[in-house]
């Protein structure tokens, strides 16, 4: 890794080609989302910042091991390597492969790239080993990355403590090292995808406008998995379904159950409202696939988290309510009978991820995170 040093700094240039040791690039799963946007904006990439990639799919740490010894060898021509692991692969051994390339000389940048769901990750050990940890969403104060939530995480330890589901053994966190936590990065989430980008395109052209909406609520979120076993999140889920189910006398409701692709995208169409609780993390599919079909977004608050495409500005671009869901229906009820105040935050929250596309968005998360000026160890 080339670097240069000055005032105590590290300056870590942006690289010139990178491999992606990915996951594949599904659109359906977080993993491909991930990745998808180094094809989206290959050419801007190029264009911009002189950076080209490679994306190879690894299933396994043996994969990772043989795509690491590659970008080592001589003359690879790769600077930086991205890694995605598996979130289920061990920490202790992940740690002991980073440790082991970090000690080759020359070797390639390395950057962790998490797309797990939760702010939380079980894999922070890793950070004395990278020079970069590049992850979909972080917690604005990296300071609480030092707490001991229950489960690992914040939001699990809030519904485990204030609504009283017990988390049991269940755990996905772990503790950073705070001389390293600077490594730690907000990068690009699932927002950015050809799907999103398509839906909005496709809705600009033939906008269906808020009073033809005939669906008021849309509440296909789930409480109950497919084996009918009832996880935290979706006990939560279910809270939430609790409180706005006096809503049904007077509005019109989808199902909460699941759906077909085609019945879920086509209700998101035709829905004013689409209600979006936290799953395995904050960051949903649905945040983004129901400003991308000109759906008001209606979730729990955001503001501990730090992401991009960034949507969730309060009141302006989704509205917010309480993580226990107390007065939802209200704030439901409210927007539903001021169309005003709700088509403003539908513009306002489809210009943000309009803009993401248009005005190359994700080139800037790249340099921004990539091209970072970076702390000496």
């Amino acid at each position: 890794m080339v670097v240069c040093t000055t005032n105590g700094l590290t300056i870590a240039p942006m690289p010139t080609h990178a491999l992606i040791l990915s996951r594949g690039t599904r659109t359906a799963s977080p993993t491909g989302h991930q990745v998808q946007g180094f094809l989206m904006f290959a050419d801007k990439l190029r264009a911009q910042l002189g950076l080209t990639t490679e994306l190879r799919d690894v299933e396994t740490l043996a994969d990772i091991r043989a795509g690491l010894e590659d970008a080592c060898r001589a003359g690879s021509g790769v600077d930086a390597v991205l890694v995605m692991p598996h979130w289920s692969d061990k920490a202790e051994v992940l740690a002991e492969l980073f440790a082991e390339f970090a000690g080759r000389e020359p070797r390639p940048r390395l950057v962790m790239l998490d797309y797990y769901a939760p702010t939380s990750s079980p894999h922070f050990a890793v950070l004395p080993h990278v020079d970069l940890y590049i992850k979909r969403q972080t917690l604005k104060d990296l300071a609480q990355y030092q707490r001991d939530y229950a489960g690992g995480f914040v939001y699990a330890d809030f519904v485990q403590g204030a609504l009283g589901f017990d988390l049991g053994d269940w755990h996905f966190g772990s503790t950073p090292d705070p001389a390293h936590i600077h490594k730690l990065v907000s990068g690009w989430n699932l927002g950015v995808c050809y799907r999103n980008r398509m839906l909005l395109k496709l809705t600009d052209r033939a906008p269906l406008p808020w009073r033809l909406r005939p669906i008021d609520i849309n509440r296909r979120v789930g409480s109950i998995n497919r084996v009918g076993k009832q996880e935290w999140y979706q006990f939560s889920r279910g809270k939430l379904l609790d409180e706005i189910e006096g809503l049904e006398k007077k509005f019109r409701m989808t199902g909460t159950g699941r759906a077909s692709a085609k019945r879920y995208f086509l209700e998101l169409g035709l829905s004013k409202i689409t209600l979006s609780p936290f799953g395995w993390g904050e960051v949903c599919f649905r945040d983004y696939e129901a400003i991308a079909c000109g759906s008001l977004l209606v979730k729990p608050e955001m503001t501990h988290l730090e992401t991009s495409p960034d949507i969730y500005i309060p009141g302006e671009t989704y509205v917010p309510i309480p993580w226990d869901f107390q007065g939802a229906s209200e704030v439901c009820e409210r927007y539903l009978r001021d169309p005003k105040a709700s088509k403003r935050i539908i513009r306002n929250s489809r210009a943000v991820l309009r803009d993401y596309f248009k005005k190359d968005g994700f080139v800037r998360d790249i340099e921004r995170t990539l091209g970072r000026v970076v702390e000496l160890d």
